[in-house]
């Protein structure tokens, strides 16, 4: 725990230094979400984002289908936003593009969104996160899809390496009075940041398999 907390202060004095401000409200909308300031054009991936997407040749024993929705995310405090999207399977900010896929086995649900930023956005997204989870820890409110969801204490979790950058999560989300556990890792490569978000867990096939086509 005392590692995940430098990391965390880490991420906090990255946030300073790049000039990100969620917990403020600078540079955020009124539905707490990142708003990038003009920038040049998103830097592509060899192939586009659908080359890094996950198929199901790529994680045996899971299913793996395409979707074209993302979380729609609203928190009552706008500094807790870019954690409950990351916790919803949604994204931080206005990524250039997205893909998303819907993965399942092993008795978990997993959604996983790649997003590809223009030139710094997908660094101040990682940012935002760390941010927010410095400030909303304790647990707050969103709406996910029209739905409540209390989301309590939220832990950072010892996060995979491989790619440029990546934070573990994990909380217990009480939902229609009913509790499950929520875990997400957000993995940035480049200006391509993943969000893996899973109920109950993210299995390590699904994560590695990301990893793999991430690299």
């Amino acid at each position: 725990m005392g590692d995940m907390r430098k990391i965390a202060a880490v991420v906090w004095l990255a946030c300073l230094l790049t000039g990100c401000d969620a917990a403020s409200g600078g540079g955020a909308g009124e539905d707490g979400l990142l708003k990038p300031s003009a920038q040049p054009g998103a830097t592509s991936r060899a192939g586009g984002l659908g080359s890094a997407a996950l198929a199901a040749r790529d994680a045996d024993g899971f299913t793996v289908s395409t979707s074209a929705d993302r979380s729609a995310v609203r928190v009552t405090d706008n500094a807790c936003a870019p954690l409950a999207h990351a916790l919803s399977g949604s994204v931080v900010g206005k990524p250039a593009s997205t893909v998303v896929r819907q993965v399942s086995g092993e008795g978990a649900t997993v959604t996983v969104v790649l997003a590809e930023y223009a030139s710094d956005q997908a660094q101040t997204a990682m940012d935002a996160i760390g941010t927010a989870l410095d400030e909303c820890a304790a647990g707050f409110t969103a709406t996910v899809d029209g739905d409540e969801h209390k989301v309590g204490e939220v832990t950072p979790a010892i996060a995979p390496e491989g790619t440029d950058q990546a934070m573990g999560l994990g909380a217990t989300v009480e939902r229609d009075g009913e509790k499950s556990r929520t875990e997400a890792v957000i993995l940035r490569s480049g200006t391509t940041v993943a969000y893996l978000s899973g109920t109950p867990s993210v299995p390590a096939a699904v994560l590695d398999a990301q990893l793999v086509k991430l690299s």
